[in-house]
């Protein structure tokens, strides 16, 4: 889904915005490069060639390109570059759907959706983050990969939901997943951001094969709804209730915003469950 929309917005939005650029766009790294390359395959030429001077590149790097803008928001400090919220709304599973003050100082994953997008549009030269990140970008590159990650994010469920467990990141998962390269899963947001898209990779095939047969599916003309970041803060909300903490029957907690509570247990996750989400998990990064 985030793949069709984040298509909309760049093609919307930067093919137009671009015009005026000088010739001078939550999940875990492979989640973030499937959505880039299959949004990279779908562009126009215009937006293409336009989309590759900004990130410094030609049309055959502009893929590679995508891929790597889209995991640069993760890479970059974001406490000293003042990015932290940016990638989240805590959007409480316990009661009906609300945004209420979560992003009352513009501060949060669904703002910072509508920023960027506005700043493409019109094209605006000021964007300046707290501190200099590091690794560098030039500011419009800054702005097309924060588009690209963010919407990104918003499609991972646990990134538009919280259960008193800041998003997942309190419930520890025993014993810890194990991945190919030596890394672990060893917090259920950590399951949702890598394991689940390593899920869908084991049915379709590695990065590149995943994003090329979900693409497929994509010129086939699957239809996948448009909306917005509260639209799409609502169906991952939706999802993190039905599919997350209902199916693992997690306990209702009642810390303060942004706290783990202290009553939160662990969880266990087995690859029945992995394998539960597949198609679920395929549809949030078509």
């Amino acid at each position: 889904m985030p793949t069709r929309r984040l298509i909309r917005i760049l093609c919307l939005l930067l093919s137009a915005v671009l015009a005026m650029t000088p010739s001078a766009w939550s999940w875990g790294r492979e989640g973030h490069h499937i959505v880039a390359r299959i949004a990279a395959r779908n562009l126009k030429p215009e937006t293409r060639k336009k989309l590759a001077a900004i990130l410094g590149t030609n049309d055959a790097g502009l893929e590679e390109a995508m891929a790597a803008a889209s995991t640069w928001p993760d890479e970059i400090d974001r406490a000293k570059t003042g990015t932290f919220n940016w990638h989240f709304v805590d959007v409480n599973v316990n009661a009906p759907f609300t945004i209420g003050d979560l992003c009352a100082r513009n501060d949060c994953v669904i703002d910072r959706i509508e920023e960027m997008a506005a700043r493409l549009r019109t094209n605006r030269t000021d964007f300046k983050l707290a501190a200099p990140p590091e690794p560098p970008r030039s500011p419009k590159s800054q702005e097309v990969a924060f588009l690209i990650h963010f919407v990104g994010d918003l499609h991972q469920p646990l990134h538009g939901s919280d259960n008193s467990d800041r998003g997942g990141n309190c419930e520890r998962v025993q014993p810890e997943l194990m991945h190919p390269d030596g890394s672990r899963s060893g917090a259920l947001h950590f399951v949702w951001d890598v394991d689940e898209v390593l899920t869908v990779m084991k049915v379709l095939g590695n990065e590149e094969a995943t994003a090329a047969a979900l693409f497929r599916r994509f010129q086939r003309g699957e239809r996948v709804q448009q909306g917005s970041a509260l639209e799409w803060t609502r169906e991952s909300y939706q999802l993190a209730r039905e599919n997350i903490y209902q199916k693992l029957r997690i306990p209702k907690y009642t810390a303060p915003l942004g706290q783990c509570d202290p009553q939160v247990k662990p969880v266990a996750i087995d690859q029945a469950y992995l394998d539960s989400n597949e198609k679920i998990v395929e549809r949030r990064l078509l």
